[in-house]
């Protein structure tokens, strides 16, 4: 199966607490929920 995403919408830099520890997440790129388009060939 193949598929493309599309990264539109910006993240900034934000600390959260996973698993019991802190983690330092960078800012990135990451595509809206659900923004899929599916090739079928």
């Amino acid at each position: 199966m193949s598929y493309t995403r599309l990264k539109t919408v910006f993240v900034r830099r934000y600390t959260r607490r996973r698993y019991g520890r802190w983690e330092w997440v960078t800012q990135h790129w990451r595509s809206h929920p659900g923004q899929m388009s599916f090739a079928f060939d």
